[in-house]
């Protein structure tokens, strides 16, 4: 487990390890922190100390005060003489001080103003009502617990839950608490509106929006003010036959009846769904990591929250004094007998609190769908947690379980304390002050060093000033009659030595520094503040919100000269398009015209344009179909090792194999989701109840399309579309622009479009029929008579002019072919990082296409074509003539589309495009559940599961059998 150092106020070094949180309890006691956040710099204790503190560092005001104190030395001690009494210089230096340190704690006032407002600001936790109604009751009128009246419109939501001792499932009511932003606490369950701020760091559990999407605006974070989508977890897809779901009372998105993927989830049916597998339905529930059927996962519960600390002391000895027991909580997290019957709810187990904005790593464990049965895990990753300080857009409500708060937030990590700034002025006064200062001391030791040389040179002379070396002589000239018989004076026999007059004259040019400029300067400041309030064209009329000066150094308003911005996008338009492919060894795309053209008539010229003419196609014949007699389609060996023939019926147009997965990956290998396009007006009521809906929070008129099949039944037209390809009313959010050119691509110029993304899987509208749909071809591959190589090398055109490609004789395969929609279930994705260079999505085709697992990758060229991960590389190490007769026909058409891809790709890259090579790799069954328990045990690891993600991808060696390039311009 990782080691993780922790903040807290106190400035303790706390080690703790991974976080574990059980759904809707919550965590008060350390290590977990509440959720109250402070900006300001100064307490009440430690306002005058520091603030003091913080005036000194000025050197003009060192300045005074050091001359003050010298001042104070000369005119009440004997050591040196001061001609000035030091009230002169520290009563002004106390008035500076003194309105300086009113600024600060004006400006501190400020923060915490502001701080209140955070931290008081009414927020929404569900809650049962019967708790809720006996906390009214303890709490008594001074601080009441109340109900939001603006959720629901202030009314409870009844709900059912099904619990194992009883076969019906029994009603209780959840409500909605008004609380405090610094009173949410870890394990809590928040509901957060459109457009309020999320405020703690959430894990994402419903949402309005289809699929459990949400979006956030995040420019309080990152600076980013484009909306950014979040995604509730899903559970993985499992094989066919398997049960897919748990029952309403132990998912957390159900089985294909309780899905919410034909549409948006009902608010009722949210709530009800995480009752049921939290502590709001079962309140005496125990921690899903202690089921007995995951004895091999039993984490160490006694370790986690056992830390003495002062405020956890306090917590429990005001817990034993209230009457409170901590008899749940021990039942929540002891072990399960064998034999008992118990209630399991959903725990969270994730990463410590740490600054990384754009990673998280986590688990949920998830409730037995049976009695017995294992407790699923789900991973977590960034997608699915919303930051404290981004805004909810375009969503109407989302809840989320409370993962880390305050202090442990990222938003408050990565912030720094308030910082004690200095003002350009300040800073050239500091500097001034110095060059005084330096100018100062040559004069006061160059002024000492003659007042001791003349005053020792002429010292018999100096009686007037009382220096004498006869102690017993009278004063000269006083020999008035009756004078005669006074003692003599106290003579000084000694004149002050060097450093006596370097102090004295010290005093005597105090004044090099005014005084009155420090004074003139915290006057200007103090009216430069004022006048910034008053000035209005810094005034919101709409909100009646003048601008606040909340820093001290407004002198600098004005004095920027030059503005740096890492931005390029807001300078240039970052688009991609689609313009180049290279299948089956032909490239389709006219060239990009070059800068300096050829001369007209040029031998090289001419030659290059019958080469165009020959191998080079629009985009559009991609789609080129041909007839394929029975018999030719593929060929396959027979147990007896002799010819087989596995043939399409006669008559069907159909893409080759290389062309329908190369449109195959760029529809489906990605992570691009398809958005609902809102209106500008914002939503009513946005927890009103939804017309349609019914009990299981789906709408009655929704078909299911999770079934694997064609969809017959199509309630709006197929087909169309809007200029990024998306059907209409809806919109394509990508991650990158390559992701989306590709989309948009296979949408507009091939017809695969991409009609939406939920826990099925991947929904396409396909304009052709795929070979995939002849039985014979899906039962050869699956029992190894056929292979995919054979399959490609024997649809394959043949590399001359009379290919189906060029353009006298290109017919497009689905000019005659109806759209149909197909669900291709996704079983796990491997992103794309820096490392890899490459993304893979392991899938299943539909039961019409066979449902066979395939593993669909796209990446650079330099990650893509290696040994290991893309078949038949090796080859290209021995292709000398000598050895062309000994090689199959398969062989032979694997090394000329890899030369030809080789080749291509430097073609397009000279013309300035950025390539992207794409790959596919049919699996066995046995394969694929080999690897897909790899990579769930390795996506569900919190400890390095970027790394174990990465080396499980190359066990699993993400072997493409057979690869094409495509390329955008950007």
């Amino acid at each position: 487990m990782t080691k993780h150092v922790r903040r807290t106020s106190t400035a303790e070094l706390e080690t703790i390890e991974q976080r574990i949180i059980d759904f809707g309890h919550s965590e008060l006691n350390p290590p977990f922190a509440d959720n109250s956040v402070s900006t300001s710099k100064y307490t009440l204790l430690s306002f005058f100390p520091l603030a003091v503190r913080e005036q000194f560092r000025k050197n003009g005001n060192v300045y005074f005060l050091c001359i003050g104190i010298l001042m104070f030395l000369g005119y009440y001690t004997p050591l040196f003489d001061s001609a000035i009494t030091p009230w002169t210089t520290l009563g002004p230096l106390a008035l500076v001080v003194s309105v300086s340190v009113a600024q600060e704690g004006y400006t501190d006032l400020k923060r915490h103003r502001s701080d209140k407002v955070t931290n008081f600001h009414p927020c929404v936790v569900l809650r049962r009502a019967e708790e809720l109604d006996y906390g009214q009751e303890g709490r008594g009128k001074k601080n009441p617990r109340k109900r939001n009246t603006e959720v629901h419109r202030g009314k409870d939501v009844n709900v059912k839950i099904q619990t194992d001792s009883t076969p019906q499932r029994k009603k209780i009511a959840i409500a909605f608490e008004s609380v405090f932003r610094m009173n949410i606490h870890a394990g809590d369950l928040v509901l957060v509106r459109n457009r309020e701020m999320i405020p703690a760091d959430l894990v994402l559990l419903a949402s309005s929006n289809e699929g459990g999407s949400a979006y956030v605006e995040t420019s309080s974070i990152d600076g980013e003010t484009n909306l950014k989508l979040r995604n509730s977890p899903h559970l993985p897809a499992k094989k066919p036959g398997e049960s897919t779901a748990f029952s309403s009372s132990g998912s957390l998105y159900n089985s294909d009846e309780d899905s919410s993927s034909a549409g948006a989830e009902s608010f009722r049916h949210a709530i009800e769904r995480i009752a049921n597998i939290s502590t709001l339905g079962h309140p005496d529930g125990v921690c899903s990591l202690l089921n007995p059927a995951n004895a091999n996962e039993l984490p160490n519960l006694n370790s986690l929250s056992k830390k003495i600390t002062p405020r956890g002391t306090f917590n429990h000895i005001w817990q034993f004094l209230s009457g409170g027991t901590t008899a749940v909580d021990d039942r929540r997290r002891a072990p399960v007998k064998e034999g008992e019957r118990v209630q399991f709810i959903a725990t969270l187990t994730s990463e410590p609190p740490n600054t990384h904005v754009n990673n998280f790593s986590g688990k949920l464990t998830l409730p037995p769908d049976t009695e017995g049965g294992r407790s699923e895990h789900v991973p977590l990753n960034a997608e699915n947690i919303l930051l404290r300080g981004a805004a909810l857009r375009n969503t109407e409500w989302v809840i989320g379980l409370a993962c880390f708060t305050g202090a442990d937030t990222k938003l408050v990590m990565n912030s720094v304390a308030t910082p004690s700034k200095f003002s350009q002025l300040d800073r050239l006064i500091n500097r001034i002050v110095f060059l005084i200062l330096f100018i100062m001391l040559i004069c006061v030791c160059t002024l000492g060093g003659l007042a001791v040389s003349v005053n020792n040179g002429s010292f018999d002379s100096l009686w007037f000033t009382g220096y004498n070396s006869d102690l017993e002589e009278p004063w000269p000239y006083f020999n008035l009659e009756g004078t005669s018989g006074r003692p003599p004076p106290k003579w000084d026999n000694s004149i002050p030595n060097y450093l006596q007059m370097v102090f004295m004259f010290v005093t005597m040019l105090s004044n090099f520094v005014p005084l009155s400029l420090y004074v003139s300067v915290e006057m200007i400041t103090v009216m430069m503040m004022l006048y910034v309030g008053w000035d209005l064209n810094m005034y919101h009329e709409e909100t009646d919100t003048p601008a606040a000066a909340r820093s001290t150094i407004v002198t600098d308003l004005g004095l920027v000269e030059y503005i740096f911005s890492d931005k390029t996008g807001t300078l240039t338009c970052n688009i991609m398009e689609f313009k180049r492919c290279s299948v089956d060894g032909h490239i389709f795309g006219m060239p990009i015209a070059k800068s300096a053209p050829k001369k007209e008539g040029d031998i090289e010229n001419r030659a290059d344009e019958d080469f165009l003419q020959n191998s080079v196609h629009p985009l559009q014949n991609l789609l080129a179909g041909s007839v394929q007699p029975p018999g030719l389609s593929t060929v396959a060996e027979n147990d007896e090792g002799k010819e087989s023939h596995v043939g399409i019926e006669s008559g069907t147009e159909t893409l080759t194999f290389n062309a329908e997965m190369f449109l195959r990956v760029m529809s489906i290998c990605h992570t691009v989701v398809v958005e609902k396009e809102h209106n500008s007006s914002e939503p009513g009521n946005p927890m009103k109840e939804r017309k349609g809906w019914n009990s299981k929070g789906r709408s009655d008129s929704s078909a299911s399309s999770s079934s694997g099949k064609y969809n017959k039944k199509k309630k709006k037209k197929v087909g169309s579309k809007k200029k990024d390809g998306a059907p209409e009313g809806h919109a394509y959010q990508a991650e990158s622009p390559d992701e989306g050119a590709l989309v948009s691509a296979a949408s507009l110029q091939y017809g695969f479009q991409l009609i939406g993304r939920d826990s099925s899987g991947v929904r396409l509208s396909c304009p052709c029929t795929s070979l995939l749909d002849d039985r014979n071809i899906v039962e050869s591959l699956r029992n190894g008579t056929l292979d995919a190589k054979s399959l490609a090398s024997h649809t394959a055109p043949p590399y001359d002019s009379s290919s189906k490609y060029s353009n006298d004789s290109a017919r497009s395969a689905v000019e005659n072919a109806s759209p149909r929609v197909e669900t291709w279930s996704i079983l796990a994705i491997n992103k794309f990082d820096s490392d890899r260079k490459r993304m893979s999505v392991l899938v299943r085709s539909p039961p019409a296409l066979g449902s066979m697992p395939m593993l669909l990758c796209k990446g650079a060229d330099s990650s893509m074509l290696l040994e290991g991960v893309c078949e038949g590389i090796e080859l290209l190490e021995n292709i000398d003539d000598e050895n062309a007769t000994s090689r199959s026909e398969v062989e032979n058409f694997q090394i000329a589309s890899l030369l030809g891809i080789q080749a291509h790709l430097g073609e397009f890259a000279s013309e300035g495009l950025r390539t992207l090579v794409l790959g596919v790799k049919i699996l066995s069954e046995e394969d694929a559940e080999t690897w897909l328990e790899k990579f769930k045990i390795a996506s569900t690891s919190i400890e390095d599961r970027d790394k174990k993600i990465n080396s499980c991808g190359v066990r699993g060696r993400e072997k493409s059998t057979h690869s094409w390039s495509h390329c955008n311009r950007g």
